[in-house]
């Protein structure tokens, strides 16, 4: 039985992530992979309080942050 790799997420704590849906959280493990912590964080913050979906909250954390 093989293992299964371990998660990289070095950017998006669980506490964080309240209030968002599953899917949501598990786009998030996979792009925290490519951006950085400023980049995840305002993508968390347009999600959850602003109830913008993972698109828009990229496309706004790209302009206003950057990769």
């Amino acid at each position: 039985m093989a293992k299964e790799a371990p998660k990289y997420n070095p950017h998006v704590p669980a506490t964080k992530t309240k209030g968002l849906t599953d899917k949501q959280k598990e786009m998030l493990d996979r792009h925290a992979q490519k951006h950085s912590k400023k980049h995840i964080d305002k993508m968390i913050y347009v999600m959850t309080k602003e109830g913008k979906s993972f698109t828009v909250a990229h496309k706004i954390a790209l302009a206003k942050v950057g990769k």
